[in-house]
């Protein structure tokens, strides 16, 4: 399958390339150039990337070209020729160009799906339903979004429905996949305040070739959350592993689990 992945360049981008440059042709867009690696990516002082971020392992060749969402040529231009899109563009503190990729780049996107009869749309955001919701279980995808006035969760939220009103329209096939925390699957380090709503890197990989590969969804706009299989049952990923085939692997036991220690009598 053909795919073009806007927004190729950040971390999350890294751990979906790993997965569907085995099996997939690529087409990688970003606004900056492969030779300026986004900030995230960079390392430390000492050229080391952090050990938070994905891994991958040796990089294959991908046609890359530069391309900024907000620009509706780029985009459509970008997705000539391609089976399946990949949107991964954001942009969190900047209270312009927050409207202008989280909202109006995910209307050039699928304006660009529309013009090349693209159906397979994989679309993603934050989970706009986890601030207000902290006090329950069981939450699925299909909870009223509650983004607050947060400036990402809101241009993110506003950016879902364009999304979602594309397909509905055009009889769209979009797979929407909702995070919260990625961490590497084997970290050894304790992190405080763990989120019940995590996935690891290898995971959200996974996770972007089950939704580029599964079969056609029930609804044109179809969301899914994407967490591992954590105890606490306040998110779930039921409908992921029912419709998308995706099965966590990574449970991140040393968060929750510890070893029995035993005393004598």
């Amino acid at each position: 399958m053909k795919i073009v992945m806007y927004g190729a360049g950040g971390p999350v981008a890294e751990a979906a390339i790993a997965a569907l440059e085995v099996q997939h042709t690529l087409r990688l867009c970003d606004i900056r150039p492969p030779s300026e690696p986004h900030p995230s990516l960079k390392g430390d002082a000492t050229g080391n990337a952090s050990r938070w971020w994905p891994s991958r392992p040796a990089r294959r060749d991908h046609e890359f070209r530069q391309v900024d969402v907000t620009n509706p040529d780029q985009v459509r231009d970008a997705a000539e020729g391609m089976d399946a899109i990949v949107n991964l563009t954001v942009v969190r503190p900047d209270p312009v160009m927050a409207f202008r990729v989280n909202l109006v780049g995910a209307y050039h996107v699928m304006n660009a799906a529309v013009a090349h009869g693209i159906r397979r749309v994989v679309h993603t955001g934050p989970e706009v339903i986890i601030d207000h919701y902290w006090h329950d279980f069981d939450i699925t995808a299909e909870a009223p979004p509650r983004p607050g006035t947060n400036l990402y969760l809101i241009t993110k939220y506003l950016g879902q429905d364009v999304v979602r009103s594309f397909a509905e329209v055009h009889g769209l096939d979009v797979v929407a996949l909702y995070f919260h925390v990625f961490q590497p699957g084997d970290a050894p380090e304790r992190m405080k305040g763990a989120s019940p709503f995590l996935v690891s890197w290898a995971d959200t990989g996974r996770a972007f070739q089950a939704a580029v590969e599964a079969p056609p969804m029930p609804n044109a706009y179809e969301p899914f959350i994407i967490t591992g299989d954590l105890p606490h049952g306040r998110f779930g990923s039921e409908k992921a592993k029912r419709l998308l085939g995706w099965h966590p692997q990574d449970r991140f036991e040393g968060h929750w689990r510890r070893p029995a220690v035993r005393q004598g009598i």
